[in-house]
């Protein structure tokens, strides 16, 4: 008995033995085989909720997570966009927060997302990744359509509460203020309270005159709702000790880049220009007032001592005779136009270059080049000043006869007193008089530019068998196949990709600009003055820049071009809503449809040239490539 108890106990002793030693050795992990312990981690999405509509760019997503698993060495967080990895945690460290320390483990991704849908998932996965299991994703939806603030109107208040409205005002009075309206679809509490701040008040708006910066003060007005617009007043009042705030002289306004509103949406912005007035008063305006009986026309004329057909000059063209081999009408403009005398200073006038060779017709109706710097090619100085034709624009008559009178030249029914004057036939005036020929149509030549333009194509008031663009006939009287580089045709093409368009069921362009057809020719030339060629801009867009473009002289080399037209697609200048751009698709530098940009053997024409692959159709009319 005592000997099978003894090999019981054996056997019992041997199987424990063996028992403790198998699980010692299951008992240590292998080195090749990774078990994690704990539940896989979970992720949440609380802000934003799925199909959000937002206003801004700038988006914010968060949310919680859970991970019990000790083991781990740490947590990787990524961000995908329609399953296109965007951003992770340890790539982009500045984009994310993770906080592992409250009650509730929270994280927050905040990025940049252009307008338009997105359909955003948010990884959590452990790390080292070994189990793919070890993982979590949410999915949100959201829907970004920005609407930034931007400028409704711009103008001058007067100091009898009138208001001009536009661009490029004349003989503004130094007790003025400017003034623009900016509209947003929410309340911009933000910007009322920065501008009425009693201690270091915001100034949004900025008036220049060369480097220099007018002092003064700002004010706001609320509007109210209109039309489903929050709209606000906001007023500029120069300051009237400023030794820069002076009369005849022209400024820059400019409004400020870096406006938000409430969700850090940018103004869309703008600018223009005025001129302040002489110090004479209202009644003594030496331009106009010559169907009265009046003496003011020997302010430029004199009876007996004139030494040309039109009787001007005298003193003055006696004593410079050899500057006016020129043009005699610009040359005798400048002699008050210049600064020396009661009358603004001509803006630019001091430029290497200025407007040369408009075309004009000569005494002999036949169509030729005259003399460089003409003024009367562009405005009439026998023209009153008037809100709606402030800077004297050259005008004109169109009339339609009944019938032809060939025996006193008539030879077509549709006569222009550009071409042909009126009194040639016509014993006096009375042909101007609107109420004894009604069908008598006076035009005054355009010259709009970002903030009233609307560049819509219509047909010729002289010549309805022909089609311009009315809002800059004043330029296109001259640029055209008739008489000079034909700009009118280019502008004409509606498949340019610089020909706007307002979106459809939309009043406006996002930034309220009216513009519906070509850009307006001072988005590139200056009018009076450049040290460029073709007058060109040394800054492009609306806001103050210390990019500038230069070239002085030559022709034009392949870099040239390519820096001109960079010079705002760049993906920052903004014009009526848009960002000129080109799209990069490597790290070289490539774009689409271009080799790369260090390439100075490359002409912009070569490809946007159209059909004369010419820079001047580029520039004006560039064709769009296929995308």
């Amino acid at each position: 008995m005592k000997k099978n108890v003894l090999i019981y106990q054996q056997i019992l002793y041997s199987f424990l033995i063996i028992l403790i030693v198998g699980a010692s050795i299951f008992s240590f992990p292998s080195t090749n085989v990774f078990s994690a312990i704990g539940d896989k981690p979970t992720i949440s999405i609380g802000s934003p909720t799925s199909n959000v509509l937002l206003n801004t760019t700038e988006v914010v997503i968060s949310g919680t997570y859970t991970d019990d698993n000790v083991q781990k060495e740490g947590l990787l967080f990524t961000a995908y966009d329609k399953e296109v990895k965007i951003s992770d945690s340890t790539t982009n460290v500045t984009e994310w927060n993770i906080d592992e320390n409250g009650t509730d483990k929270t994280w927050t991704f905040s990025t940049t997302l252009s307008e338009g849908i997105h359909d955003l998932s948010i990884e959590i996965k452990e790390i080292p990744p070994a189990d793919e299991t070890m993982s979590a994703k949410q999915s949100v939806t959201i829907i970004i359509n920005k609407t930034r603030p931007f400028i409704t109107e711009t103008g001058i208040l007067l100091p009898d509460n009138t208001i001009l409205v536009g661009e490029d005002f004349t003989r503004v009075p130094l007790e003025a203020k400017i003034k623009i309206t900016v509209a947003d679809d929410e309340p911009m509490i933000q910007l009322v309270n920065k501008i009425e701040a009693t201690t270091n008040p915001y100034n949004p708006i900025n008036v220049m005159v060369g480097a220099k910066q007018i002092s003064g003060t700002a004010e706001i007005n609320d509007l109210g709702n209109q039309a489903g617009l929050y709209k606000y007043e906001i007023l500029f009042t120069p300051d009237s000790n400023s030794l820069d705030w002076k009369l005849n002289t022209t400024y820059v306004v400019y409004i400020d880049s870096l406006l938000v509103d409430d969700a850090n949406n940018l103004l869309y912005a703008k600018s223009y220009k005025f001129t302040t007035r002489s110090d004479m008063k209202d009644n003594d305006n030496p331009h106009g007032h010559y169907i009265a009986k009046t003496n003011m026309c020997a302010a430029c004329h004199s009876s007996h001592g004139g030494s040309s057909n039109s009787l001007v000059g005298v003193y003055y063209q006696d004593r410079f005779k050899e500057e006016l081999q020129a043009d005699p009408s610009s040359n005798y403009c400048m002699a008050c136009h210049d600064g020396t005398m009661n009358a603004p200073i001509i803006d630019q006038i001091d430029k290497k270059y200025n407007h040369n060779n408009p075309v004009e017709y000569s005494e002999s109706e036949v169509n030729e080049l005259k003399n460089a710097d003409s003024c009367t090619s562009c405005h009439n100085p026998h023209s009153g000043w008037s809100k709606e034709n402030q800077n004297l624009l050259k005008d004109h008559y169109v009339y339609k006869h009944k019938e032809a009178h060939p025996e006193k030249g008539l030879e077509t029914l549709t006569v222009d007193s550009l071409e042909t004057s009126c009194i040639t036939c016509h014993e006096d005036d009375a042909i101007y008089d609107r109420s004894k020929y009604p069908d008598v149509v006076h035009e005054v030549f355009s010259y709009n530019k970002s903030i009233t333009t609307e560049g819509a194509i219509s047909t010729k008031i002289n010549d309805p068998n022909f089609q311009t663009i009315n809002d800059y006939s004043l330029c296109l009287r001259c640029h055209n196949t008739d008489k000079n580089k034909n700009i009118e045709k280019y502008y004409l093409q509606t498949n340019s990709g610089h020909y706007f368009t307002i979106p459809e069921g939309k009043q406006t362009n996002v930034d309220g600009s009216k513009l519906n057809g070509p850009i307006p020719c001072a988005e590139c030339h200056d009018t009076h003055g450049s040290n460029n060629i073709k007058l060109l801009r040394e800054q492009f867009g609306n806001i103050k820049t210390e990019d500038t473009f230069n070239k002085s002289e030559g022709d034009w080399i392949p870099s040239e071009e390519r820096d001109f037209c960079l010079k705002c697609h760049n993906k920052s200048i903004e014009i009526y809503g848009r960002a000129a751009e080109y799209k990069e698709i490597n790290g070289d530098g490539d774009i689409i449809g271009h080799r790369s940009i260090e390439d100075k053997d490359v002409r912009c024409s070569t490809c946007h040239g159209g059909e004369s692959k010419t820079f001047i159709e580029a520039a004006h009319s560039p064709g769009k490539l296929p995308k």
